[in-house]
């Protein structure tokens, strides 16, 4: 029961928010009700690895009262983060241990995502940052089924506040009508970024890809749409993804942390990698990065960017183009600090040097996908001779799709305000990172004009829902 099907959309998303609304001011039922919400959908989705999810969250809990109330902080922590790396492990990576012709298990939902908000809620108790939870509390944190398919990562400092309340003042968890609307909003937004609009640049690709796969001849304009049209896709899908479990939680009174935010708007790899996929970044950050560089050598830092890089890499597949596509990643970003290190660009720049960083950090984004997008390295050989210009391909594309669709996108993203800059007035200050407010006129407001152009949006989107593929991120 994905979040785009109609079951979803129109019976268990407005059926769970009506007895939430109904229900919630119970005492008895403030945690409960959420957290069976949230297992039912697991239930639903992926009903074999559901005893897997709970096993899951009580021996992290078990572990995190271990780490709390233990001397030997560091012992338990070492052996629970180990533990929960080879169960992520063992599962995304199955099929490159697996002997041939042996069963490989199936990817339990959102594995990547509740044991990565469980290394890092285990990290902060350690630290003596996260504070006691009951078995309830940390399961529902864990558990909240709007961010199991495919994030965001949860941060226990913003979510855990949200889910309690002291017994005289659950009244305040019912969401207001404004959380509604606003709520409803996202959620048909996001959809139809998914359902319409991610559809077209899937479109935009052609066969250039399953013809690179093939080691036919491919042309260096189409080459470089396919890319593009992948990336696009790649965005409108995950982002719209992120934003509709952004709606669906406020619904229910609950704020989720911003995923995207205009990424095509950055002037640089490092700025991409800030409003790209935020949440992962910021665990990246706090996780890894900062303690490899407690110690600030210069070359600690560029290190450790390039560790994260691979790190970030080796999360998406354990493949050779992969691999090369963390290095690759990894040299843009030490490469982009260090220029600003030696004072060859600024980070304020001028309007020549916002706009050619943008293009800059467009096109090298897009190569990136011949390593992003391919399964094997002849394939992504393949796509990077095209790239060149050197697919022994005709020059010009037969994909009008993509000769419409790639120049509007870019168009659109570089000078249109996001869905997050409008609607930035009603969301939490820490879940989103503004370079600065927009002034736009179109902002977000409960009137008739947003009313009218999100029942549009709903429309177009249900009416697309079916044959739609799943998120590429789900289960990730």
């Amino acid at each position: 029961m994905s979040f785009t099907s109609y079951w979803f959309t129109l019976a268990f998303l407005p059926l769970s928010v009506y007895v939430f609304h109904r229900l919630i001011s119970k005492s008895q039922l403030h945690l409960l009700l959420p957290l069976l919400t949230s297992l039912l959908f697991y239930y639903l989705n992926d009903a074999h690895n559901l005893f897997l999810f709970c096993a899951s969250i009580g021996v992290n809990w078990l572990m995190a009262r271990a780490i709390a109330n233990s001397n030997e902080k560091k012992i338990y922590l070492a052996l629970a983060i180990a533990g929960n790396l080879c169960f992520l492990a063992f599962y995304k990576y199955a099929k490159v241990f697996m002997v041939s012709g042996t069963a490989i298990p199936a990817l339990p939902l959102g594995i990547s995502y509740f044991t990565f908000t469980q290394i890092a809620f285990l990290v902060d108790t350690a630290r003596g940052q996260a504070r006691s939870t009951n078995p309830l509390e940390y399961a529902l944190f864990v558990a909240w089924f709007p961010h199991l398919p495919a994030g965001p990562l949860l941060s226990h400092k913003d979510m855990l506040p949200q889910f309690m309340a002291a017994p005289e003042k659950l009244s305040a968890l019912r969401p207001a009508p404004r959380d509604y609307a606003v709520g409803i909003t996202l959620f048909a937004i996001g959809l139809f970024k998914k359902a319409c609009i991610s559809p077209i640049f899937q479109n935009a690709q052609g066969d250039v890809f399953l013809r690179a796969g093939q080691g036919d001849p491919i042309g260096l304009v189409e080459t470089w749409i396919a890319c593009l049209g992948f990336l696009f896709e790649t965005y409108y899908d995950f982002c719209g993804y992120s934003e509709m479990a952004m709606g669906i939680s406020r619904m229910f009174g609950i704020h989720l942390p911003v995923n995207f935010h205009a990424p095509f708007k950055s002037s640089s790899p490092v700025e991409f990698w800030t409003r790209w996929h935020i949440t992962l970044g910021a665990f990246m950050r706090d996780y890894l990065y900062r303690p490899l560089t407690r110690k600030r050598q210069v070359w600690r830092h560029y290190a450790a960017l390039f560790i994260v890089m691979m790190a970030v890499a080796i999360w998406h597949g354990a493949t050779i183009p992969l691999l090369i596509f963390g290095v690759y990643q990894g040299l843009l970003v030490t490469g982009n600090h260090a220029l600003r290190r030696l004072n060859i660009i600024s980070r304020q720049g001028g309007n020549l040097q916002h706009w050619a960083g943008r293009v800059f950090t467009l096109a090298a984004i897009a190569f990136s996908v011949s390593l992003w997008a391919t399964p094997n390295w002849d394939e992504a050989w393949h796509v990077i001779l095209g790239l060149l210009g050197a697919g022994q391909g005709s020059v010009w594309p037969y994909n009008l799709t993509g000769i419409i669709a790639i120049p509007g996108a870019i168009a659109f993203n570089w000078l249109a305000p996001s869905l997050i800059d409008l609607m930035s007035r009603e969301l939490p200050a820490w879940s989103v990172q503004l370079k600065k407010a927009t002034t736009s006129k179109w902002i977000w407001k409960p009137n008739l004009a947003w009313a009218a152009a999100v029942a549009v949006a709903l429309c177009l989107a249900l009416i697309n829902l079916s044959g739609l593929k799943e998120f590429k991120y789900a289960g990730f």
